[in-house]
């Protein structure tokens, strides 16, 4: 769904309601008043060592003539929806998958670890450093959020992908998602299926160093740490803050131009996809408080434009939190690892600019409303966010030669949001898992889809 932060947030956010109870020293907090919802500069530095087969380090600032500016590699998209016989236009990151000979488009992903820093504690939340107790020991107790997050499926082929039955091919899970919708096209015949050269490859990945956020433990300011119970719930601290498990939590207006800012000061382009990695953290809408009716996301994807539109949206960006395995992570349900991170990457490619529109929907996922007349919550959402119509709904474990079982998030297809216009997709199914087997309901009176 949208957020409206110090801009206007272009994009969707990944928001779900906690699942554990809270304990003291820290803010006291009643689990009961959640909603139900399932979001000093910063100094550049470059990272000279080789982190990953496959992987690549930050390479030195390139420059660009105003008149070669690169720009992000989209195609445009114009359909009549059967759900309400309108016309909606949009751009998707990739080649046009109905154009003949169509190639690989790869696209390079930035990934930017954030570490959060409270000052004045030890209480510090790192996606570069061990966590033992949440990370490991299985496969290894040096193992870090990062570390795990670029062995992952996300970025990583996986032979025989199968989705819905069909065999798409040695791909990634973002290109896998992507090739499973375009599939066939909307009559049922032959598309991406007979195209075993189309490809979205997020490629090359370039990790940057981690970048330092600093803030005072106030939950009347930017960002506090919350301590969890019951005490085996997994969460984090790191090793120098392990017992009780804490979480973090910052304003999303706060950290929203925290990101403004290192991407200015990174000197990254249009072409690139910056995502920001963070563990332990979540984000709420304005100071965290008692964390009631206002937290948590544990994503989104923007531009830094405040007035995009779908062919026009310059620098895109996104963000999400790595959790730890679905078996210790008793806050968020149905939260696992990556797949946080495959909502808001695939969000992202569907729907870059955040201003895709799609007929409304809603009663689903993280949506809870579905109401014409509603504002808020009850208004439903009527845009291209794959995530939104699954939050919480993981797809079957994907192995690794890492050792880890990712499970990723089911995403909506294409065709979910605008009826079997353009594109069918792998198995005629409607999500990536086979939950949906038809289009989204009407808003009104909406249900279940």
């Amino acid at each position: 769904m949208r957020s409206t932060i110090a801009k206007v947030l272009t994009a969707s956010s990944l928001l779900l309601a906690m699942g554990a109870s809270w304990a003291q020293q820290e803010p006291l907090i009643d689990p009961s008043q959640l909603r139900v919802t399932p979001p000093a500069p910063i100094v550049r530095a470059m990272q000279s060592a080789r982190l990953a087969s496959g992987v690549r380090a930050a390479s030195p600032v390139r420059r660009f003539a105003a008149s070669l500016a690169p720009t992000l590699r989209t195609f445009r998209y114009s359909v009549v929806s059967p759900r309400d016989g309108q016309t909606y236009t949009g751009s998707i990151v990739g080649a046009d998958p109905r154009a003949n000979g169509a190639r690989t488009t790869a696209v390079e992903i930035v990934i930017i670890p954030i570490r959060i820093a409270f000052t004045g504690t030890v209480r510090t939340f790192d996606p570069t450093q061990p966590d033992p107790g949440c990370l490991g020991p299985t496969p290894t107790a040096t193992d870090t959020a990062l570390k795990q997050l670029l062995g992952s499926p996300l970025l990583n082929p996986v032979p025989n992908y199968t989705i819905n039955g069909e065999n798409i091919g040695n791909v990634t899970f973002t290109d896998a998602f992507q090739r499973a919708q375009f599939w066939r096209t909307s009559i049922g015949g032959p598309l991406v299926s007979v195209k075993p050269a189309y490809h979205l490859a997020l490629s090359p990945v370039t990790v940057m160093p981690v970048q330092t956020i600093s803030m005072a433990n106030d939950t009347a300011g930017s960002g506090a740490t919350y301590t969890l119970s019951p005490a085996g719930t997994c969460s984090t601290n790191l090793v120098t803050d392990v017992n009780p498990p804490r979480l973090a939590v910052v304003d999303i207006n706060y950290m929203d131009a925290q990101l403004n800012t290192i991407l200015a000061n990174l000197n990254l382009n249009a072409s690139q996809f910056p995502f920001f990695v963070t563990y332990g953290t979540v984000m709420s809408f304005g100071p965290p408080g008692n964390l009631s009716n206002n937290c948590c996301v544990l994503g989104y994807h923007s531009t830094v434009t405040s007035t995009p539109t779908p062919t026009n949206f310059g620098q895109t960006y996104g963000i999400s939190n790595y959790f730890q395995n679905l078996g210790n992570n008793g806050v968020f349900g149905g939260v696992s690892d990556a797949s946080t991170v495959a909502h808001e990457i695939l969000e992202w490619v569907n729907d870059p600019s955040g201003m895709n529109m799609t007929p409304q929907w809603g009663n689903i996922g993280q949506v809870g409303g579905c109401l014409t007349t509603g504002t808020g919550a009850d208004a439903g959402q009527s845009n291209f966010e794959v995530g939104d119509p699954l939050s919480g709904t993981t797809m079957p474990g994907v192995v690794m030669p890492n050792g880890i079982d990712y499970n990723i998030q089911e995403l909506a297809f294409f065709n979910w949001f605008l009826g079997d216009v353009a594109f069918q997709a792998a198995g005629h199914k409607y999500s990536s898992n086979g939950t949906f087997s038809g289009d989204a309901k009407p808003c009104p009176p909406g249900g279940t889809n």
